[in-house]
């Protein structure tokens, strides 16, 4: 849950950077970026490590709302150059990973704070990549468990009553 405390009590002169990871079992690393720091940063994730992010042009549209599951973020990305599409072949390429879809983690630190992120969404899906002449376009969701469905399994030995309707 973000800290509203720092919006009504904090330094107003304080920035929000925009983080974000996306990453894939067969690419060759793991893709950290960052929106709004020229020079890079180091910050502390949640499990107490410290990465490096690198500045890349990037957009940012989160969805309308971000209080439920049904989360989406759409990512614009220039300027990846080469390497994107070579990361991209190496999934096609890969007979076990072709299936999986790259995941994308989105953070905001504070820059006077950079030990602990004041928002947090971790495990959002690519469902949607759009290569463009500057870069690329990624729509990221949450993972859609059941579409259709309840989630809960009727068999006649958990719900007897079905008998008379089979």
């Amino acid at each position: 849950m973000p800290d509203y405390s720092f919006w009504l009590s904090g330094n107003p002169d304080d920035v929000r950077l925009l983080l974000v990871e996306i990453s894939h079992p067969a690419w060759s690393k793991t893709y950290r970026i960052v929106q709004n720091h020229a020079d890079g940063i180091t910050v502390q994730h949640e499990n107490t490590l410290s990465y490096n992010y690198e500045y890349v042009p990037l957009t940012i549209q989160k969805g309308t709302n971000s209080d439920d599951l049904d989360q989406e973020i759409t990512i614009g990305v220039g300027d990846l150059g080469e390497d994107f599409p070579a990361e991209l072949d190496r999934v096609r390429a890969s007979a076990m990973y072709s299936k999986v879809r790259p995941v994308l983690n989105y953070r905001e630190f504070n820059l006077s704070d950079l030990s602990k992120p004041q928002v947090t969404i971790l495990g959002l899906e690519v469902t949607d990549y759009e290569p463009k002449v500057e870069g690329a376009v990624f729509v990221c969701r949450a993972k859609q468990m059941n579409l259709t469905k309840t989630g809960e399994v009727y068999t006649l030995d958990n719900t007897p009553t079905l008998r008379g309707f089979v």
